[in-house]
């Protein structure tokens, strides 16, 4: 199996200027008003639970970004437990480090996406986790799988997509998918990297099987509760508001237009930052 381990803080090993405008374009949010966003919006937004002091939010936002500037990660992390300040050292560090992984390699993913989708030669993606044992069990098994790069799939389980998320991908062209299909060769459906047929419409239904077990591999958005889970869509992440907005009837439309047009995030309303 193609396995790429490559640990999560050296993705950003020198500057990433996509990176670093997606981060820095994200409005900084409290938790209440965050929480009222439309599900596509919310990955478009910055917020840390517990803080609603705009400039602290603005400051750990650029910590987190100073990862996309050649800032090391564990310096970044630093700067940002020592703006949290909490008397838990070892809940600030772990706050910090979701943080960092979510926003900041977050970033990372979407230029990535964002290259995929205009490279022609990029027929498919492989998804990489990284292989230590903090890995969820669910995105273990997703390693090394391969799918086509507008497969359904991606647009709810593109990496991070879940909370400290460590997992990526990686662009694949045909002569490495052939490749891949000829490593599969004898190996039961379940077992193969490239997914296709049966196997591909149950993976998006939620269910992987791998080495005879069976995984639930369903997004936490589409779990019980989870209309205000963590979520995004790569796709999403360009489109004009005002086609997003579309999707919703006129009364929801209306009611978000409104009041993100009253909400002000440091001078500047709700709605003119999101719509960039």
């Amino acid at each position: 199996m193609p396995v790429d381990p490559t640990p999560l803080a050296l993705l950003f090993g020198e500057p990433h200027e996509e990176a670093l405008a997606f981060i820095r374009g994200k409005p900084v949010l409290v938790r209440s008003a965050f929480d009222k966003l439309l599900p596509e919006l919310r990955a478009r937004a910055f917020t840390v639970t517990g803080i609603t002091a705009f400039d602290q939010l603005q400051r750990i936002r650029e910590s987190v970004a100073s990862i996309a500037e050649g800032t090391t990660w564990d310096a970044a992390k630093k700067d940002i437990v020592a703006e949290l300040d909490w008397e838990d050292a070892a809940a600030a560090e772990k706050r910090a480090e979701i943080l960092l992984r979510t926003h900041g390699f977050q970033s990372f993913q979407a230029a990535q996406w964002e290259v995929a989708q205009k490279d022609e030669d990029t027929t498919h993606l492989q998804y990489l986790s990284i292989e230590d044992e903090r890995v969820r069990p669910e995105h273990a098994a997703l390693n090394g799988i391969i799918l086509p790069k507008d497969d359904p799939f991606w647009t709810k389980h593109y990496p991070p997509w879940e909370w400290g998320c460590r997992c990526r991908v990686r662009p694949m062209n045909p002569d490495a998918v052939d490749e891949a299909r000829a490593d599969d060769a004898g190996q039961p459906p379940e077992d193969r990297d490239v997914i296709e047929g049966p196997a591909l419409n149950q993976l998006n239904q939620g269910t992987l099987l791998r080495q005879g077990q069976r995984f639930d591999v369903t997004p936490p958005s589409d779990r019980p509760g989870g209309e205000k889970a963590f979520g995004w869509n790569p796709a999403d992440m360009n489109i004009p508001l005002d086609t997003i907005l579309e999707r919703y009837d006129p009364e929801t439309r209306e009611g978000f237009q409104a009041w993100a047009g009253q909400t002000d995030i440091g001078g500047r309303t709700l709605l003119d930052s999101l719509n960039g």
